[in-house]
């Protein structure tokens, strides 16, 4: 009998853990849990955990040769990078799966692999404007895709890569060829995408088209109750008004935009919103969209440097662990830096005669900066003092004198030397705000985004002196009122681009101009201007 209870109450102590374990305890460590996370993309916490957990899993299948695991493994390591701003490895992870997929046989499971990162793949290339490869990847997988909605899908991201490329006929084409399969598809969401899109463009080819296509999108997305797609309707209804100089219903659309990416409460959308408004007068968001923007890269880089860190110290612990393996990596390492300083160094040697070149200009600026100031400069207000002592005073050239000293000071600045060794995203920020006064406004975008670190201090000197060159032509001519200074880089190449709303002029390369021509051909850098009377000044700047 104390046998039978005591049995008996074993068996509800192991039948309570059991219950307490299944019931009370959540999966919150399996492939699943993390993979819902990387798609709904919730949280900066949950992609860290994402991330770590993905790359304990994917060593695991390293090490018992499973490819298949190891594919789906870096196709989601790859998301989470894209999804952080890390496209170059983001590319490097889907194209390494894509290199273990090759070598497995063809199933439905491993072809729906090979969709998925196809499609990844096409979303990298588009981000980093290679729109070529990005349509490449689009027809691969439509040539794999059997679904009809799947296909409309791929059809509307080839027309974008094509309305980015400025390709309208041809995104047109396909999309008119595309909606042959609104019949076997039940999501009117994707339907309204293409048709929106269709619109769009439509617009862009000066169809008559094009507002019946804009106002069907808009209905259908309504019909759906999505804010964040009704979002893409208003902003292209009010690009469309404003083409047509109707700007009471571009302001309209462009209110309602702002108001949609209100109420989902998307950074991205919100200053967007705010551009839009700027781009049709409505300047009473400047200060906001400045707020914005600079939310938006701070949060971008934070995140980034997290991720960086959390990177570092995954490969840190691996190191640790694998001691052997990291041998045999440093002396790999050793060997291709060995490689890469003889190349390295073969392009110093070509390019140092350009570099000292160039050296000489900078300092002869300086030297005849320090001379202007040093002799005349002082030697005008030596004249100047005298004169004031005299008991005759000529007030006309006395501040005819003043004016001469004021330039030749002036001139000493603009030439003198710059420190551009740290921080030069500052130095940047102080000189282009330098010139913003009452009457002009002055806005920067993505200039802390660069990574300046990557550019010689003489191709920094240069884009500090044209930019110096073109504020100083702006405030001596334009008359404008706002000026707006864009810093980009596709494809591993700097863009800025100059643009105000002053009274322009008819294009003449002047000195001014003919310098700046001059500076940026030295560093192997192209520049156009765009320019009409009473149509502001454009510049665009690759380097």
């Amino acid at each position: 009998m104390k046998f039978k209870n005591s049995f008996l109450f074993f068996l509800w102590v192991f039948a309570l853990l059991c219950f307490k374990v299944g019931y009370t305890q959540k999966p919150v460590d399996s492939l699943g849990y993390h993979i819902n996370n990387i798609n709904l993309a919730q949280s900066e916490s949950n992609l860290s955990n994402a991330y770590k957990f993905l790359k304990k899993d994917l060593l695991l299948n390293e090490k018992k040769g499973r490819k298949g695991s190891q594919i789906y493994n870096l196709y989601f390591l790859s998301k989470i990078d894209f999804i952080i701003g890390f496209y170059d490895e983001s590319e490097a992870l889907a194209v390494k799966a894509l290199s273990f997929l090759d070598k497995l046989e063809v199933n439905d499971y491993n072809t729906s692999l090979r969709i998925s990162l196809f499609n990844h793949l096409g979303k990298v290339y588009r981000e980093k404007q290679i729109y070529s490869e990005a349509i490449k990847k689009y027809n691969q997988v439509l040539v794999l895709t059997k679904k009809a909605k799947d296909s409309l899908i791929v059809y509307n991201n080839i027309s974008n890569s094509l309305k980015d490329e400025n390709k309208f006929k041809e995104a047109e084409a396909l999309l008119l060829e595309a909606s042959n399969l609104f019949p076997r598809v039940k999501d009117t969401l994707e339907i309204a995408r293409v048709i929106d899109n269709l619109g769009y463009i439509n617009f862009k080819l000066h169809k008559e088209s094009a507002l019946p296509y804009l106002n069907k999108a808009l209905e259908l997305r309504k019909q759906s109750q999505n804010s964040s797609d009704l979002y893409s309707s208003y902003r292209n209804l009010s690009e469309y008004y404003v083409s047509n100089a109707d700007s009471v219903k571009a302001k309209l659309y462009a209110l309602k935009a702002y108001k949609v990416a209100g109420l989902v409460n998307s950074l991205s959308y919100k200053l967007d919103a705010s551009r839009l408004r700027m781009d049709i007068g409505d300047y009473a968001v400047a200060k906001e969209y400045l707020s914005l923007n600079d939310s938006l890269q701070n949060a971008k880089k934070q995140t980034q440097n997290k991720f960086a860190l959390l990177k570092y110290d995954l490969a840190e612990s691996e190191t640790k662990s694998q001691e052997e393996r990291s041998k045999s990596q440093l002396y790999k390492f050793i060997a291709v830096l060995i490689f890469i300083s003889g190349g390295f160094l073969i392009f110093i040697l070509k390019a140092r005669h350009k570099k000292e070149n160039l050296q000489q200009v900078f300092k002869t600026e300086a030297r005849i900066s320090k001379k202007v100031h040093d002799e005349v400069a002082n030697d005008v207000y030596h004249i100047m003092t005298k004169l004031q002592s005299e008991t005759t005073i000529n007030e006309t050239l006395l501040d005819d004198l003043e004016s001469i000293y004021t330039k030749t000071r002036d001139i000493s600045r603009e030439n003198n030397a710059v420190m551009v060794a740290e921080n030069f995203d500052e130095l940047l920020t102080d000189l282009l705000l330098n010139y913003k006064s009452e009457t002009t406004n002055v806005i920067t975008r993505n200039l802390s985004t660069i990574s300046w670190h990557s550019f010689s201090e003489l191709k920094k000197i240069t884009i500090y002196r044209v930019l110096q060159e073109l504020m100083v032509n702006m405030k001596k001519h334009s008359q404008a009122s706002f000026v707006v200074v864009s810093f980009s880089k596709p494809n591993d190449r700097l863009v800025i681009t100059y643009k105000d709303n002053g009274i322009g002029t008819t294009l003449n390369i002047a000195n001014g101009l003919q310098n700046v021509e001059n500076r940026i051909a030295a560093i192997k850098g192209t520049i156009t201007f765009e320019t009409e009377v009473n149509n502001g000044f454009k510049t665009i700047i690759k380097v």
